[in-house]
């Protein structure tokens, strides 16, 4: 049974963290605290499961995509939504964005969460090793909900105890220190957590292990962070599959490529608002002749991100990720509208230019090629934005990129290559080779292009640029709606509905 798809509650016990709001449901204040439920086995059990749920609010959300995904080198605005600023770099990028504040508030609802289970812990009437257990999962979700805020704002406040009531007079702590912790913390789930859980969906020593490999890059312990992604590698039960298109088929979510993934299910009342990725880089396509929505062809369009030229040139004629990742082609599937000479199963043909047609789509803001990983033809109506697809967070095939980049910012890149060009090797069709890099070939850059072919549409995109501080120099290159970005774009900025709470002076990002 998976964990999460078992039961979802949202843990907002112990009070009200810098000013978010939060509405307690399943259990209600007066028949429950967290002094009575915490210290049941049952109910720390379920709080714990309440610290998973909040790995929703940034995996597949509106939110989190775009977060991530807007305004990078490898996506730009779509047709349709707001927050196209995010692609501008304008002035509109400032400290009311709701978005902003919607992630502030929803890591903080996931820390403040796993410190109230961390004070209960030991008091409930359970062994000490599923105590131990426990402990472990919830630091490591702890670090998780740090990582987002740090990378995302910089300096943030460090909360490592239950918060009762709101909070105004927090203060900002170096990002350097939250790191800290969130080393400390997951340091803690990889010495406690075994290879395998007792049911899908739980932290792992793999999920551990290349969370703390991520964390001991941006301390630039480089060495060490090598040597948790080999750990992962060498001594894990994953393996990379021998087809990139098999890692996203629906049927085969629970895959041995797969360390870790937020959770969602089919049943409704516990499925929240759903991964509503399928809907995100769909573009309006039913806005065309001999075209209406279909499941099997994107579903409900949002047109929220298309990808750049850059994205799709990137690709070598035999790496398969490129029809993996990418729909460019339609099927004519409405009657009503059909054109003349056209039957229902054909190809779309598009007009490029007057006179010119194709069969492959545009690539413009009102027709786009969209991204295929996310695609949910399961949902009941082609209506419906919550479903039910699992979102990968960790897959191993990252972990080899984790390697290669440990090893080369460690002065190693003959050692580090060779873990990029297992990625490529996996990536060929069949029956072809893709080009191999040699140790000279190892940059930096070469990682990212090479994470952007693997992981694109993944929700890491904004992350990796921003914690690598590629994000100005790559976006101005080849984002051509972003060539206002600056550096202070590196950070977003705090939400302005912090600030207003505080009765202390929380200072702002620089620049905004």
């Amino acid at each position: 049974m998976k964990i999460i798809k078992k039961l979802f509650i949202t843990l907002c016990v112990g009070g009200i963290t810098f000013g978010s709001s939060c509405k307690l449901e399943e259990i209600p204040v007066s028949q429950a605290t967290p002094e009575t439920l915490f210290t049941t086995p049952s109910g720390l059990r379920d709080g714990v499961y309440g610290v998973y749920s909040k790995l929703r609010a940034l995996y597949g959300s509106q939110v989190g995509f775009t977060l991530t995904t807007m305004g990078t080198d490898i996506f730009q605005h779509g047709k349709d939504g707001g927050y196209k600023f995010l692609d501008a770099y304008d002035s509109q990028t400032n400290s009311s964005v709701g978005y902003f504040a919607q992630l502030w508030y929803d890591c903080y609802q996931g820390i403040n969460a796993a410190n109230t289970i961390l004070a209960y812990a030991d008091k409930a009437d359970i062994p000490d090793n599923l105590k131990t257990q426990y402990k472990a999962e919830t630091r490591f979700l702890r670090a998780h909900f740090y990582y987002w805020l740090t990378v995302q704002f910089g300096d943030v406040v460090l909360a490592t105890t239950e918060t009762k009531g709101v909070n105004t007079t927090a203060v900002r702590t170096s990002k350097e220190e939250v790191w800290k912790l969130m080393r400390e913390d997951t340091q803690f789930a990889v010495d406690n957590l075994g290879w395998t859980a007792d049911a899908y969906g739980k932290v792992t020593k793999g999920a551990a292990l290349q969370q703390l490999a991520i964390i001991m890059l941006m301390q630039k312990d480089y060495q060490k962070a090598a040597d948790a992604a080999k750990t992962i590698i060498e001594s894990g039960p994953y393996k990379l599959l021998d087809s990139y298109a098999d890692i996203f088929r629906y049927d085969n979510q629970q895959n041995a490529e797969i360390i870790f993934a937020a959770q969602y299910t089919k049943d409704l009342l516990q499925n929240g608002d759903g991964n509503q990725g399928h809907a995100f880089f769909t573009p309006a396509y039913d806005q065309f002749p001999g075209l209406q929505r279909d499941l099997n062809q994107g579903g409900r369009p949002y047109t929220r991100f298309r990808p750049t030229e850059f994205f799709r040139n990137l690709f070598n004629p035999n790496d398969s990720r490129f029809e993996a990742t990418f729909r460019y082609v339609w099927i004519y599937n409405n009657p009503a509208t059909l054109p003349k000479g056209k039957a229902i199963g054909d190809t779309v043909e598009w007009q490029i230019s007057p006179g010119v047609t194709s069969k492959i789509a545009p690539n413009t803001d009102n027709m786009h090629w969209a991204i295929k990983k996310h695609d949910d033809p399961t949902r009941a109506s082609v209506q419906d934005l919550a479903g039910f697809r699992d979102f990968f967070i960790y897959r191993l095939s990252e972990t080899y990129l984790t390697a290669a980049e440990a090893l080369l910012l460690a002065g190693k890149p003959a050692e580090g290559v060779v873990y990029l060009n297992k990625v490529r090797t996996r990536a060929a069709k069949p029956g072809k080779t893709m080009p191999m890099l040699s140790a000279g070939d190892l940059t930096i850059d070469q990682i990212l292009d090479e994470r952007a072919r693997e992981l694109g549409g993944e929700e890491k995109r904004w992350m990796d640029l921003a914690r690598t501080g590629k994000l100005v120099e790559r976006v101005k290159k080849y984002n051509p709606n972003s060539a206002a970005i600056k550096d202070m774009y590196l950070v977003r900025p705090i939400p302005q509905s912090q600030i207003d709470l505080s009765t202390i002076k929380f200072p702002q990002n620089p620049g905004y």
